[in-house]
């Protein structure tokens, strides 16, 4: 089984230019995961992709955490109908040939 790798928020936060309050606002929200070890907070690596995002959402495009949120909640449905729409257009093509 593979181990979990983490990321100290700080580092996270110094390397973007935010401030940390902005990963507990997102954490607030539900978007984001913090872990504490060792009196020290972290963000799985695994997920820093997701966190990337949001805090170019924020960044880009001015948005608030919430409006972060919105957005994030959006394009998660938008792939899964994608995803729905491929299973379809797979069916039919078997069901056609």
């Amino acid at each position: 089984m593979e181990e979990t790798k983490y990321i100290a928020i700080s580092t996270f936060c110094q390397y973007h230019h935010i401030e940390s309050k902005l990963i507990f606002s997102f954490q607030e929200l539900g978007l984001v995961e913090v872990v504490e070890e060792e009196s020290e907070l972290y963000l799985e690596e695994e997920k820093l992709g997701q966190l990337e995002r949001m805090v170019r959402l924020y960044k880009d495009l001015e948005l608030s955490p919430n409006g972060v949120e919105i957005v994030i909640d959006l394009l998660n449905k938008i792939e899964k109908l994608q995803e729905d729409n491929l299973t379809l257009k797979r069916r039919l093509r078997k069901w056609e040939g």
